[in-house]
């Protein structure tokens, strides 16, 4: 039963090829995504593609409800297609971060569809900010020297908490508090749209923050 989602998604990619003429874009997964697009039954495949085609990527980063410019950064951990993230949808504390194209482009999926409402859902109003410990940083997976990290290539962000309207921080260090069922709530919507997320739950490295990764396949902890 697991092989019937990625085989259907391969007959539509099938039929999309002999039948774009009669597709609007938001239904062609050959296109690129569009935030401003309603979503269809194959906006999942097209967030997915994304993190093939370097071009699908650069074009849905146009559409998204962000404020970047480009930051190429070089050295010992180049990324040359970084961008700076100076605002969104909530704005960030301390400040702009590093991201890759398909970091941003998770970043503002993870904003729009998952922080906002349920934000919303659980205290009755918008988050003032969404706080982090960083996205770049030329360094190695820290419990495993010579691999290099998910944030060496600005494929990576550290959620720390989120601040709310009325001014209440609600840190991912307080995992068993009060709120922990919004904080795991916002783990589990992450894990719709990064590769990897990983939480307080995974190990005491991540014990204050939620680690959100572009890169990789379906690892939620």
């Amino acid at each position: 039963m697991r092989l019937v989602g990625p085989l259907l998604l391969l007959l539509l990619a099938v039929a999309v090829a002999g039948h774009r003429f009669w597709l609007s874009p938001a239904w062609d997964p050959t296109q690129p995504f569009d935030f401003r697009a309603r979503p269809t039954p194959v906006t999942r495949l097209k967030i997915m593609l994304l993190n093939r085609d370097e071009a699908l990527c650069r074009a849905a980063l146009t559409t998204a409800p962000l404020a970047l410019h480009p930051a190429p950064v070089s050295g010992a951990c180049p990324v040359p297609d970084a961008v700076r993230v100076t605002n969104g949808v909530v704005p960030t504390r301390p400040g702009s971060f590093l991201a890759s194209c398909r970091l941003a482009v998770d970043w503002a999926l993870f904003e729009r569809d998952v922080v906002v409402p349920e934000t919303r859902a659980f205290y009755g109003a918008a988050p003032q900010a969404v706080t982090h410990v960083g996205s770049y940083d030329c360094r190695d997976v820290r419990d495993r020297p010579g691999r290099l990290s998910a944030h060496a290539r600005a494929d990576a962000i550290d959620v720390s908490g989120i601040v709310l309207a009325n001014g209440r921080n609600i840190l991912v260090s307080a995992w068993h508090g009060p709120d922990s069922a919004f904080l795991h709530r916002l783990r589990d919507g992450a894990c719709r749209f990064f590769g990897i997320v990983l939480s307080p739950d995974y190990n005491a490295l991540h014990a204050a923050h939620l680690h959100l990764e572009a890169s990789g396949w379906g690892m939620c902890r």
